[in-house]
């Protein structure tokens, strides 16, 4: 039975000033962009710069006049909505080139999906239950990670649950079409009236919507993710009806239209586009691309973690839905298993995983655990007062984190103060959950528990980027070699051959007029004019880059990142020419997608020059 609430002005109001707490700390923080983070940064700052919002690139400010031209290098992984929203951002402060202003998306969009799941939670349950489930799907782990990060994950996120918002608006909250059908027509007509009959607004967003899902993340990847619950709630319910209404003509059309018209413009520019689309669809699917082949567990493990720390009260809702979601075929229980369970058990079957994947998931879980939450609440206050005392809490898990601590406390990364620190705010922590889950104002529960929740994550957010982020030494690296370019005036080149990433990152954290170096075989371009040129590169590169010239090395970062060796880091050459090298244009030699991505060798500025230095690639 649907509730007859609604969420009020005071609850969006604290939905959406949590989130902007919670998320926006991101925007703040300083903290550096991590390697694959530094993808939707990097293209959107080019899409800025070139205003091309069809091919995200690379380099796309080579197209605004840089004095040394190389190659456009085109990044087709991935559709380009995440680039089209951040530039936006981007446009009020006529820049894009910070981590506070990339992370502006990820904290608006993780704010809506709060609000999404939160609303769909009151049309079930009622309006405390929707939002106590926004809460607890803004403070889910992996959820609050996402929400921190420039990735196109969120986006692709915040899509999903607006399709399947719509989809619970149709069949739970008022929003079915009125086809008008007259049962005694003939059947041609009845066919015709469901193919092609007046549908209500709510099917011309759900369309759109669904056929944006495959504006952002790789090609189908996002409408197979938002179809899976949404056709098991339909076959399941076992009634043809239900179906019918789906089977629109002209809601297909839209979305066929908004689904296919970038992969169309972006095969028309760059036909072996489709080589990097074939790579990452069938790659994850047939097993080939191993970097990211996970055992049949993966997601059942992992989810543990990522839905923490209500991984604990998920299985109390999962006790209170099972009866509704096993009889009632069209119950919001039924659906909300359907989300939960079905997407990581079709996620698993193939070869290619990703935690993240399972980011679009979440806000099922999310619902469970505020029905779990509820009612350990109602449990918790029946218990006795011993039990469920604050000092109990604070006793029973601050005397292991203490003990714990006193033995592993030297190896807690930071200062020497911080392990005494930790003891003495894990039993406070503990104390003040424990105190909001036995206080009968529900109100003042809340906002201890979240209030809690908020300072855990912004003062663990703050740690981890001092002590723990595995891409603070090379940010640090990299902002200290932008400080020596712009004092000493020399052009900065940041060689993309041994990881594409990190040449990402490099650029991004370079000066506008830094060059992309697709590999050493350009150092010989003619368009580089300079007697003598800053290379960021991998220290193992350092042989290859010799052959134009004298090299120097200047400053290496103090991190191993992943690279073609194990010793390999980021490092700062200083690159004198020798006059006597041959020159070659290379602003109209054409990059590939796949050489793009390091995924196909080359190209080189010449056979010889290729066969000389022997740069490998990284797939």
């Amino acid at each position: 039975m649907m509730s007859n609430e609604s969420l009020t002005r005071r609850d969006l109001l604290t939905l959406v000033a949590y989130s902007v707490l919670l998320f926006g700390v991101a925007i703040v923080s300083g903290r550096p962009l991590t390697l694959h983070e530094c993808v939707l940064p990097q293209t959107a700052r080019s899409m800025f710069a070139d205003h091309d919002f069809v091919i995200p690139k690379i380099n796309g400010h080579v197209a605004m006049g840089a004095d040394s031209a190389m190659p456009s290098e085109p990044w087709v992984e991935s559709p380009p909505l995440p680039q089209w929203i951040t530039v936006a951002l981007a446009t009020p402060f006529g820049r894009c080139d910070s981590e506070a202003i990339v992370r502006i998306g990820p904290m608006l969009v993780g704010t809506l999906v709060v609000l999404l799941t939160a609303w769909m939670a009151t049309l079930w349950y009622g309006r405390s239950l929707g939002l106590l489930a926004g809460l607890v799907l803004a403070t889910t782990l992996e959820f609050t990670r996402y929400s921190w990060l420039a990735e196109d994950e969120i986006y692709l996120c915040g899509i999903v649950t607006a399709v399947v918002a719509l989809f619970v608006k149709i069949e739970f909250g008022g929003g079915q079409a009125q086809l008008g059908v007259d049962p005694n027509q003939s059947w041609l007509r009845y066919v015709m009236t469901i193919l092609f009959g007046a549908r209500s607004r709510w099917f011309t967003a759900f369309y759109i919507a669904m056929g944006a899902t495959n504006l952002v993340k790789g090609l189908a990847f996002g409408t197979v993710m938002a179809s899976i619950p949404l056709f098991a709630f339909l076959v399941l319910s076992l009634q043809p009806k239900r179906v019918a209404k789906y089977v629109w003509v002209w809601g297909v059309v839209l979305f066929l239209g908004v689904m296919f018209a970038w992969p169309l413009a972006a095969y028309s520019r760059y036909p072996d586009a489709f080589d990097v689309w074939h790579f990452d669809l069938f790659g994850r699917l047939r097993g080939t691309y191993k970097e990211i082949n996970e055992p049949i567990w993966y997601y059942p493990v992992n989810l543990l973690w990522m839905l923490m720390p209500w991984t604990i009260v998920i299985p109390l809702g999962l006790v209170v839905t099972r009866t509704a979601a096993w009889r009632d075929r069209t119950s919001p229980e039924r659906f909300l298993w359907c989300w939960a369970f079905l997407v990581p058990a079709v996620f698993t079957i193939p070869g290619g995983k990703h935690h993240h994947y399972m980011l679009h998931a979440i806000a099922p879980w999310a619902i469970l655990g505020a029905l779990g939450v509820r009612q350990l609440r109602t449990l918790a206050l029946r218990w006795p007062q011993w039990l469920t005392h604050p000092a109990t809490s604070a006793v029973g898990y601050g005397l292991p984190a203490v003990v714990a601590l006193t033995i592993l406390g030297s190896k807690v990364p930071g200062p020497n103060w911080l392990p005494i620190a930790l003891m003495c705010a894990i039993p406070l922590v503990a104390g003040l959950l424990a105190f909001a889950m036995i206080d009968r104002a529900a109100w003042r529960a809340g906002a201890v528990a979240f209030i809690t929740l908020l300072g855990c994550y912004i003062s663990g957010h703050f740690y981890a980027a001092e002590h723990i982020d595995s891409n603070r030494h090379d940010v640090t690296f990299l902002r200290s070699v932008r400080q020596r370019v712009e004092a000493d005036q020399l052009p900065i080149l940041v060689d993309m051959s041994a990881n594409s990433f990190h040449g990402l990152m490099g650029l991004f954290y370079m000066p506008d007029d830094a060059i992309l170096l697709h590999n050493p075989s350009f150092l010989g371009a003619a368009e580089i004019t300079a007697p003598e040129v800053f290379v960021i590169a991998m220290e193992s590169l350092k042989g290859e880059i010799a052959a134009w010239g004298t090299v120097e090395a200047l400053e290496t970062s103090k991190r191993i990142p992943r690279a073609r060796t194990s010793k390999d880091k980021l490092t700062l050459f200083r690159l004198k020419f020798d006059e006597s090298v041959a020159r070659l244009p290379a602003h109209n030699i054409r990059v590939t997608p796949m050489q793009a991505m390091n995924r196909a060798a080359g190209p080189f500025l010449s056979p010889k020059l290729a066969e000389k230095l022997e740069v490998g690639t990284t797939k």
